[in-house]
């Protein structure tokens, strides 16, 4: 009957242990996730980051300023002519468009990147 009493106790010995190592993996998701949803402290750790979604954001807003700004100006009765005589943008659009296009990609997929090396770093450094 000794056996099965100490067989028992080691047991919710081992229950125990891994109990507080669940609870400080719990902690440190937390912390992580609290880290995370700091905007500010991000800001700070990372303003290339912010920097560069901001000029994206800017630039967004350019566009649909100028997409507007255009379909306005295409109303009038001569640019509405030429427009409707032309069927096809010229190729100096297209070719702007295509690389403003890719530049705008390539950039995003280097933050997201850079941001996503960095983050695997600091978990790495923190474990």
């Amino acid at each position: 009957m000794g056996e099965g009493t100490s067989g028992v106790k080691e047991i919710a010995r081992d229950i125990e242990h891994l109990r507080t190592r669940l609870d400080r993996s719990l902690a440190e998701l937390d912390r992580r996730r609290h880290e995370l949803t700091d905007v500010r402290l991000q800001m700070r750790k990372h303003p290339a980051v912010f920097i560069g979604a901001g000029a994206v954001v800017l630039l967004a807003l350019g566009g649909v300023g100028f997409a507007i700004y255009r379909s306005r100006k295409r109303e009038e009765l001569p640019q509405k002519t030429k427009r409707l005589a032309r069927r096809e943008p010229p190729v100096w659009e297209k070719i702007l468009a295509a690389v403003g296009t890719t530049i705008a990609v390539s950039l995003a997929k280097k933050m997201v990147e850079r941001t996503w090396d960095r983050t695997v770093e600091a978990g790495r450094a923190q474990a």
